[in-house]
């Protein structure tokens, strides 16, 4: 089995290996695994029809993910990433991992793994009609950054990202990325210059990535963007959201009409995890998630 560094040419086989997915984890798309497989040292494998992932770790560890859930010879694809570590000379080790799936494995191997959660990986699922509509007393403060910006701008618009407004979309990623790229005592913070890199490259590419796009324009000028996709058969991923945060209401303005002119046809919003950065976590809790997606680790018992 032979590990490669996933391309957008391979985008269809991708999704062709992930139909049928149920699993609700931001990393089970075919345009995450593409766009962050350089980023996070992520390798892909095709094991009889069944995607495996595998990212080097800081420790210099190969950890595995796979879908569980939705495979009807799970057990047999489980045995082949335990054997893929066991190759290595390496601890096995696995990541992005439901709670049911662990169920499974408790089945196969009672008492021989252990899971352990890591707060900061757990993904934020909305329902889309609570985002559609900032209801009830709990986002009354959301709903007054609104009506701020609607007062200030009341010429504003919704666009879906299209041929027309690509070129503004992805200048106003990258001038968000030159006004948010500089961190305490003026260190430049290259994780963002990175990931802006991303957004334009996913604004470019949409089409063949499989994503959804939509802006808002407000005195003429493009001031927010977001993109996202399909992830499940209910349910779709935010991967990026950007907006000039000096504008009052940018942010939940574009949140609020992406899922109501987009994604009408879904029940839930799943918009990622927070990486344990407090002004995100703080930002994600305040949308009231109904769901806080657990993804674990698992790894062998130690003396087994």
């Amino acid at each position: 089995m032979e590990f490669f560094v996933p391309t957008i040419e391979d985008i269809e086989r991708i999704r062709s290996a992930m139909s049928g997915n149920t699993k609700m984890c931001c990393e089970m798309s075919p345009g995450n695994t593409v766009l962050w497989a350089r980023y996070y040292k992520t390798g892909i494998a095709f094991w009889k029809g069944h995607l495996i992932f595998r990212s080097l770790e800081e420790d210099g560890i190969y950890s595995y993910s796979c879908n569980l859930q939705d495979t009807a010879d799970g057990k047999e694809l489980f045995d082949q990433v335990c054997r893929l570590a066991e190759e290595e000379g390496q601890p096995f080790r696995m990541h992005c991992m439901m709670p049911q799936e662990f169920e499974l494995i408790k089945q196969w191997y009672p008492g021989m793994f252990e899971m352990t959660v890591n707060r900061d990986y757990s993904d934020y699922i909305y329902l889309q009609e609570k985002l559609a509509t900032l209801s009830g007393k709990k986002l009354h403060g959301k709903r007054n950054h609104i009506h701020r910006f609607e007062e200030r701008y009341p010429d504003w618009s919704y666009e879906r990202i299209n041929d027309d407004n690509e070129q503004e979309c992805a200048r106003m990623a990258m001038e968000w990325c030159m006004e948010n790229c500089m961190g305490e005592a003026s260190n430049i913070e290259y994780d963002k210059i990175d990931e802006s890199k991303l957004v334009v490259y996913a604004i470019r590419h949409r089409e063949k990535l499989g994503f959804i796009g939509g802006a808002i324009r407000a005195d003429g000028k493009i001031i927010a963007v977001t993109l996202g996709e399909p992830l499940t058969e209910d349910t779709f991923v935010v991967h990026f959201e950007k907006a000039y945060a000096q504008i009052q209401g940018a942010y939940p303005m574009i949140n609020r009409e992406f899922v109501r002119n987009e994604l009408m046809d879904y029940t839930y919003v799943n918009r990622e995890e927070d990486l344990g950065e407090e002004g995100l976590r703080k930002a994600k809790l305040s949308y009231r998630p109904e769901i806080l997606l657990e993804k674990g680790v698992i790894t062998k018992r130690a003396g087994d």
